[in-house]
């Protein structure tokens, strides 16, 4: 079959260009060693002797030092004290924590891929032990490093290094609690043992979880701030008098005001950094902070998008891993391009100074002449230049160093745009060589195509969809005047759901109805759930008992799931609603006398696992009856697709399911129009579909950032011991719901009369799109790879593109749609 055969080499060619495009990245071997004045540096006392370094997942600059949003008291009095100074790190993207901790330790610049891997739990790829790091370092020079917290540490460095380790699982963002317990618990005996260790290592991840569930402004966060500035107060206090303790607390990365990240906003991108002595105090303050009571207070006229989140000094996070070299009288770490954080100078033993500052220098310019064949700096005098000056050129080589990390693999980059390019010749051919051929879905991928030259027309994709769905649905309304009411109830539903969230990158609505009906009309909101899932329980199913039985248990397994979830994570739901559902989860667990909350709570696991066992059962028995008797179940594909459409609603948050209403509203008055002047005609179907798909997708709040990808409802059902697969999946199927709800589209409405042949030309149509958009894709990045916007913008997408394909395009595309097509 020619269709999927050009498919495998669609998808053939996607692989080649991403093995070229994000290939690993070159660094050098070995460790670094003192290189100038080594006898003094040797004999010189550090000055510190002990460190403690405490990671707080997503810790966003403003989280510890801004007056609104900081809960960080004690913080806040030893900076004010002086015994404290306090930096917000810039957090080179993609902002995820694996890449953010190679940056932490090595002082390296992140590899995009890292991004990815970032999610493999098994992946060993990505371990740092053939490179060097302050860790290693430490460990070479016979100090006892201790560690507890995130498991990605265990992952990047070979155990040996740690004298004593337990790792938390950082991806199961429904504990908020026990993943920081589990730290928290290992203090009281470290610190009675404070005299066996040099390093204690600690990465929180609680906050993290916090944000990608409730957004940065959750109501768990003021409580979470105050938990971990109690243990950094315990910290400091169990440390007691000496001066030869550094505590460090800092955040990997940030996080956007939906609690994501991944991106290049300034909230992803600015992280808390921190170090806290009674040494400080013997010096004056850093100038940004001298004249500074903490907490500060925002002007309060800025708008989101002015609010850059620079408080105190900015510096690049790469930068604390000289510096702490410095501070601890270590090597710097050979492959590391950052540059020693000057406040931090002072502390130096002054006959030291120029020496670390020369070892920094030349360890870059080593560094340099590895990465680039370009001159990038210039000779320096170090007896005689201001210390300011050496560390502004040693910036610009940083700079340099930063722009110039990343290896193509040219030749395998140029055999994907070959070959995806023959594909899309074949399949160009192909389409206009039936003389039927409509132009539209050429004139689609065109305008997608061409937009992704612009960064700009990227991170606000959306706006394309919006307005390539409502020029078509106006040519639908002059050309098809006897259906006025349908196209007026197309238009107005359209617009609503584009109203519904906050889409794309530059932009933000503070007046999207999802904000308003979660923030001021919560329970018209659980009115307007309740109301949509109703709607889905009845549509269809009143003619077939079986059929109403399916959805009425489906219907209340969601809401009974959706209200628990609400009411566990202390959202309001309406008295009436929860009564009901109170009820439900009473007799379903045969809980007597048990405090509602608890029930909630301890129905939730139970209740996802229950639903996701009749989605299987329904969907294999609806499969299997509907091929043997297609009658006794009523029609077996609209079943099918909706046991799919629930399952959709379960994976959606709260704030999105109404959008679902609007669908099925906006599908009917479709089919209506469709039915009266198009019928059968599956090229326009499908690119109804097609563009429906990408405009839903967007208008669910998603981007092209890796920072809006949603982790909500992958867990849903999933206890601590988790399967990373499972929860993939989860996260799929609920990221890409409405994709996957127009992608049903043409099930029904286009005609089962020659059903196989209209598979494939449905098939076509969409591997055309793919084609030709993907070709100016890869173009794109190809002509674009050095751009300024080529890891935050351009790589983004090329993920999107790929994950799309693979799973809305082969998996729901092909072998899903290929089993209900079997069953028609």
């Amino acid at each position: 079959m020619l269709s999927l055969k050009l498919l495998l080499f669609q998808l053939i060619a996607i692989t080649i260009f991403c093995v070229g495009f994000f290939p690993s990245k070159n660094v050098l071997q070995g460790s670094g060693e003192f290189n100038f004045e080594k006898e003094l540096q040797l004999t010189t006392k550090p000055v510190f002797t002990k460190l403690v370094f405490v990671v707080i997942d997503a810790l966003r600059s403003d989280f510890l030092y801004e007056e609104q949003n900081s809960h960080f008291h004690f913080v806040h009095r030893v900076l004010n004290s002086g015994e404290a100074w306090g930096f917000t790190a810039f957090s080179n993207p993609p902002t995820v924590t694996l890449p953010r901790l190679k940056g932490i330790t090595t002082g390296s610049t992140p590899n995009f891929l890292d991004a990815i891997l970032n999610v493999a739990e098994d992946d060993v790829s990505s371990s740092l032990k053939d490179q060097d790091s302050w860790l290693m370092q430490f460990y070479k020079h016979n100090k006892n490093i201790r560690f507890f917290g995130d498991d990605t540490w265990l992952k990047l460095f070979p155990l040996n290094i740690f004298s004593e380790y337990e790792g938390t699982n950082s991806f199961f963002v429904s504990d908020f609690e026990q993943v920081d317990l589990n730290v928290t618990r290992h203090l009281e005996k470290q610190f009675k043992e404070k005299e066996q260790w040099d390093v204690l290592i600690l990465h929180y991840l609680g906050l993290d979880h916090i944000g990608h569930k409730g957004g940065s402004q959750s109501k768990f966060m003021k409580g979470k701030h105050e938990e971990m500035d109690s243990i950094l107060e315990d910290i400091y206090n169990s440390i007691g008098d000496t001066e030869d303790t550094l505590l460090c607390v800092m955040g990997d990365h940030g996080m956007n005001n939906g609690g994501n990240h991944g991106g290049s906003s300034s909230g992803e991108t600015s992280a808390g950094l921190t170090m806290i002595s009674k040494k400080f105090k013997k010096l004056a303050k850093p100038k940004d902070q001298i004249n500074t009571v903490l907490p500060i207070k925002w002007n309060e006229n800025l708008t989101e998008e002015e609010k850059d989140y620079k408080f105190l000094s900015f510096v690049q996070q790469v930068d604390f891993v000289p510096t702490l070299s410095a501070l601890f009288n270590l090597p710097m770490p050979i492959n590391s391009v950052g540059v020693l954080i000057p406040e931090l100078l002072r502390l130096l033993d002054p006959k030291l100074t120029r020496t670390k500052l020369k070892e920094n220098f030349s360890q870059l310019t080593e560094l340099s002449k590895s990465l680039t064949t370009r001159n990038i700096y210039n000779a320096i005098d170090f007896q005689n230049d201001t210390i300011e000056d050496i560390i502004s050129q040693m910036q610009s080589v940083q700079s340099e160093l930063m722009k110039s990390a990343t290896n193509y693999n040219m030749n395998a980059i140029y055999i994907a745009i070959i070959l995806l390019s023959i594909v899309t010749l074949i399949i160009i051919h192909k389409a206009f060589s039936n003389y039927k051929f409509n132009i539209l879905p050429v004139a689609v991928s065109l305008i997608i195509g061409l937009s992704s030259f612009a960064s700009s027309f990227i991170e606000e994709e959306h706006q394309i969809w919006w307005w390539l769905i409502t020029g078509m649905c106006a040519f639908s309304l002059v050309y098809n005047s006897d259906s006025k009411f349908s196209n007026f109830i197309v238009f107005l539903c359209l617009r609503l759901i584009r109203g519904w969230n906050n889409s794309g990158q530059k932009y933000y609505y503070p007046f999207a109805l999802s904000s308003l009906l979660k923030l001021k009309y919560v329970n018209y909101q659980w009115y307007l759930n309740t109301s949509t899932i109703l709607y889905f329980m009845f549509k269809g199913s009143m003619n077939n008992f079986p059929s109403f039985m399916s959805s009425f248990l489906l219907a209340n397994l969601c809401l009974m799931y959706k209200v628990s979830w609400a009411i566990v994570n202390q959202e309001h739901v309406p008295d009436t609603i929860k009564h009901y559902v109170l009820v439900l989860c009473t007799h379903l667990m045969s809980a007597r006398n048990v405090a509602p909350l608890q029930l909630f709570e301890s129905t939730l696991i139970p209740l996802a696992r229950l639903f996701f066992c009749c989605v299987v059962i329904l969907l294999s028995l609806t499969l299997v009856i509907g091929k043997l008797s297609p009658t006794r179940l009523g029609n077996p594909v609209s079943n099918i697709k909706k046991i799919i459409i629930f399952l959709l609603i379960f994976q959606t948050s709260p704030e999105n399911i109404g959008l679902y209403l609007l669908f099925g509203i906006l599908e009917t008055n479709l089919t209506d129009i469709i039915d009266k002047h198009y019928s059968g005609n599956t090229q326009l179907i499908t690119t109804i579909s097609l563009v429906m798909q990408y405009f839903t997708f967007y208008q669910f709040g998603n981007t092209n950032s890796i920072a809006t990808i949603d982790l909500t409802n992958a867990y849903n059902g999933v206890s601590e011991d988790y399967n990373i697969y499972f929860v993939g999946w989860m996260m799929s199927i609920s990221n890409y719901a409405p994709a996957i709800y127009w992608s049903m589209f043409p099930w029904i409405i286009d005609d089962n009369k020659q059903k196989w042949k209209k598979f494939i030309e449905r098939k076509n149509i969409i591997l055309l799109f793919n084609c030709i958009s993907g070709l100016f894709l890869l173009i794109t990045c190809t002509i674009l790879r050095y751009h300024l916007f080529i890891w935050s913008v351009f790589s983004p997408k090329l993920c999107y593109y790929m994950m799309w394909n693979i799973f809305m395009n082969v998996i729901i595309g092909w072998i899903l749609e290929t089993l209900v097509t079997y069953v028609m």
